[in-house]
């Protein structure tokens, strides 16, 4: 007889870690620690169906600071979509207008 590789992974699970993982550190960056965060599992009869990531409660001073970094970010992104006085909206980089 020979060992047969079975797999008991469970492809949505884990991309549903993968993603947590990815704000986690994303957030973590911003100097806040989600140590409450989780994935709930699917819930039948849920109006939401998949995997859900529950990243718990937060003080206040680390709600505070995640909105000071999304108002930063926010502003950063509406100001690169501004254009710059001068220049030439709709221009391609073939140099076409």
């Amino acid at each position: 007889m020979y060992d047969e590789e079975i797999s008991f992974a469970n492809s949505d699970r884990e991309e549903a870690e993968a993603d947590a993982r990815e704000l986690f550190n994303h957030i973590r960056a911003l100097g806040v620690r989600l140590d409450d965060i989780d994935i709930h599992d699917p819930c039948v009869g849920c109006r939401r169906t998949g995997y859900l990531v529950h990243i718990g409660a937060l003080p206040v001073a680390d709600v505070q600071a995640l909105n000071l970094a999304l108002r930063t970010l926010r502003r950063d992104a509406e100001g690169a979509h501004e254009v710059a006085p001068g220049s030439r909206a709709g221009a391609t980089a073939a140099g076409e207008s």
